[in-house]
């Protein structure tokens, strides 16, 4: 495996003083690879995207981006740095048209020229340029989800975090996402996704992290975790889909 894009090493956070949610996270993505994060609810899968992207403080431990310690940045600063954020819900400003959303991404980078991000996205999500004068909010939960993720794509980052990348979409829409999470990759980007639907992302990745508590339970080969009866008893029952 090559050296990490993105790493965090007994990383412990929490929305509160009082309460950790994550209690010594360890995990590490190479280039070019996908990784999945699942576990059962409350184990901290969502909470470790938003510490890693700066929206959960971290109390302890370390999060770095290409070997650059981003612990404590703020968001804004943090995907300057390269890294970027497709939250679950409100991902979209839905009163904007499609391709404004695209030119909101850009913003963090002003060296970039929007014209080719543009182009770069609409030859990746070829429906949003179908729709990039619909609002946002006129859109499909599948289109939707399609446009939260181009424009965290706009600036370029060297890593892209995906929370839930299918859920709520339909069953026509969710083959098409992970077959659209393939095509950033294969492009180039480096992603950590956490997904519901646990036993296809693990077969589609390249490692995963199984989390439980807080900590972390398994790690391994994304297609061996997902065939892992012990891996599947345990955490994985609920989450077939």
């Amino acid at each position: 495996m090559t050296s990490a894009v993105l790493e965090t090493t007994v990383l412990v956070a929490g929305y509160v003083p009082q309460v950790d949610i994550l209690n010594g996270v360890s995990i590490s993505v190479a280039q070019d690879e996908i990784v999945t994060v699942v576990g059962p609810n409350g184990a901290g899968k969502s909470t470790l995207l938003k510490a890693l992207i700066g929206l959960v403080p971290a109390k302890s431990g370390r999060v770095a981006l290409q070997g650059l310690d981003i612990s404590g940045l703020p968001p804004s600063a943090i995907v300057r740095h390269g890294l970027g954020y497709v939250p679950q819900r409100e991902n979209v400003f839905e009163t904007l048209p499609v391709e404004e959303n695209l030119e909101i991404g850009l913003k963090p980078r002003g060296d970039l020229k929007l014209g080719p991000r543009l182009d770069a996205m609409y030859a990746l999500f070829p429906r949003l340029f179908e729709r990039r004068q619909q609002l946002a909010g006129n859109l499909s939960g599948g289109e939707r989800q399609m446009l939260a993720m181009a424009r965290a794509l706009m600036p370029e980052p060297k890593a892209l975090l995906l929370d839930e990348p299918t859920a709520g979409l339909a069953p026509r829409f969710v083959d098409l996402m992970f077959d659209q999470v393939a095509s950033i990759n294969r492009s180039g980007v480096t992603i950590l996704m956490v997904e519901q639907n646990a036993t296809r992302a693990l077969a589609m990745s390249h490692r995963g992290y199984v989390l439980d508590l807080g900590r972390n339970a398994y790690e391994g080969e994304g297609p061996a975790l997902a065939r892992d009866p012990k891996v599947a008893e345990l955490y994985l029952g609920g989450f077939h889909g």
